[in-house]
């Protein structure tokens, strides 16, 4: 009998035991694969920046000239106007427009990703015009409707007039698509849509002999890493910070709550 019950308490003592460090072994199995795709994730995006600056650099060495004629031989008064008026998309004025009315939806339907959309619409703007301002001011490119080769700098030194590197209006734009495509990834077509939309407004730029090719390519390149930047901007600040839309008397406004750890 005192045998039996030694080998019950032996079963019970150590069975949690093997257990809990089966527990523990998932536990660092589960850390070890959230690690390794971080990892992953980050040599992935390095090796798409870099091919994606190579492709820029390229394209400013080899191909900003020819874009720049065939656009420009290519030339068609309806297309022109279309072109004019569509790259107003990627005005400063037009992104405050976006940003407001995409504010007031999320106030009005209280839609979490609309108030997400919202603070990065924000946040992304505020990076991007900081970083466009200071490259344009540092390169000062002659833009190609001055008739100046695609190699033509002032440098930071220069009358700040020739400001064609790299393009605000792409820039902008992408800062918008960036937004609204991070938020509602999970509805493809959002992500398809938006970044459509603000290939065009670059495509529209070039055709208008405002910028070259690389200057778009890079205002691209900005607005994304924005938006991108914002994006891990709000988690880091949504741990700690929740945000609530409210509508009452006809005002509106969001309200941010900050969580205190203990």
């Amino acid at each position: 009998m005192i045998k039996v019950i030694l080998i019950l308490f032996c079963i019970f003592v150590f069975n949690p035991v093997h257990s809990q460090g089966d527990t523990l072994g998932q536990a660092r199995d589960i850390n070890t694969s959230v690690t390794n795709k971080s990892g992953n994730k980050t040599i992935k995006t390095i090796i798409y920046a870099t091919g994606y600056a190579a492709a820029t650099l390229v394209c400013y060495r080899y191909f900003d000239t020819g874009i720049k004629n065939f656009a420009q031989s290519n030339q068609n008064e309806t297309i022109t106007d279309i072109a004019k008026a569509y790259e107003y998309l990627g005005t400063g004025t037009s992104s405050i427009v976006i940003t407001a009315s995409t504010a007031v939806a999320a106030l009005i339907i209280k839609d979490k990703r609309l108030v997400k959309t919202t603070i990065l619409l924000v946040g992304g703007h505020v990076i991007n015009d900081i970083v466009t301002n200071q490259v344009k001011i540092t390169f000062q490119r002659h833009r190609p409707n001055t008739g100046d080769p695609y190699n033509t700098l002032d440098w930071r030194g220069g009358p700040k007039t020739n400001l064609s590197f790299f393009s605000a209006h792409t820039s902008n734009i992408f800062t918008t698509a960036t937004a609204f495509a991070t938020c509602f990834k999970k509805t493809k077509w959002v992500p398809v849509l938006a970044y459509s939309a603000a290939g065009l407004v670059g495509i529209c730029r070039i055709y208008n002999n405002e910028h070259w090719a690389s200057d778009v390519l890079a205002g691209a390149a900005c607005g994304f890493a924005s938006g991108k930047a914002m994006n891990g901007i709000y988690k880091l600040l949504s741990k700690r910070f929740s945000f609530l839309p409210e509508v009452n008397a006809g005002h509106y406004g969001i309200t941010a709550s900050y969580c205190i750890k203990s």
